[in-house]
């Protein structure tokens, strides 16, 4: 099997989370239509080479590395906020948009940003997997709900910035600081792996309440 069809394979894979919020969408009967659902998702996978190209302009940190402030800034910066910020920077145009052709205001962001997040973590996913397949089903488990939880918060914060600024920095904050510590734990061989899916299951229905209404 060639490299591009395995590569399909393993998105089709990573993208089960997805597929099964889709389906959620429609048994709730949301405003969210498939091609909308589709945009989003498109812009939470362009939003990963956003976050590659703010992180190409940061020092890389290594696993492991005895100094904790390089870690620290590694795991919570590099990647915990240069991810989110890029989910900030494709959410903010699309949720305008969105929100008016959906004919809605504030209700549809958290939705939004949790199928943005769910793009995010199905590419990347799909790339971890080609050096070992079994990690994308894990990654299923921990960075998909990590993802969608992050996405959500953005989502939010984007939708309520113009009338509740602190609360929507909260929110974006909040959301680093999540990404951050699941970050931390993968990257800590001393912490039990199970943690990270129990950080990744948390933050998501944590952060499931902003999507009660859409």
């Amino acid at each position: 099997m060639s490299g591009i069809w395995i590569l399909l394979l393993l998105i089709s894979a990573a993208a089960l989370p997805a597929i099964i919020v889709f389906f959620w969408f429609r048994v709730r009967n949301s405003a969210i239509t498939l091609p909308w659902f589709l945009v989003f998702f498109a812009a939470g996978i362009i939003s990963l080479f956003i976050a590659a190209l703010i992180q190409s302009f940061f020092p890389a940190g290594r696993a492991g590395q005895e100094r904790l402030g390089p870690l620290f800034f590694s795991v919570f910066v590099r990647i915990a906020l240069a991810e989110e910020a890029s989910r900030l920077i494709t959410l903010i145009p699309l949720l305008k948009t969105g929100s008016r052709r959906l004919n809605s205001d504030k209700t549809l962001g958290p939705a939004l940003g949790l199928v943005a997040g769910l793009g995010f973590a199905a590419l990347e996913s799909a790339f971890y997997g080609m050096a070992d397949i079994n990690i994308t089903l894990l990654r299923a488990f921990t960075a998909a709900p990590l993802h969608g939880a992050c996405g959500i918060r953005v989502g939010a914060a984007v939708s309520i910035a113009g009338e509740r600024p602190a609360r929507a920095f909260f929110l974006f904050i909040s959301s680093v600081l999540l990404h951050g510590t699941y970050n931390l734990i993968i990257v800590s061989p001393p912490i039990p792996s199970v943690l990270a899916i129990l950080v990744a299951l948390a933050a998501l229905f944590a952060s499931l309440p902003h999507v009660e209404k859409f």
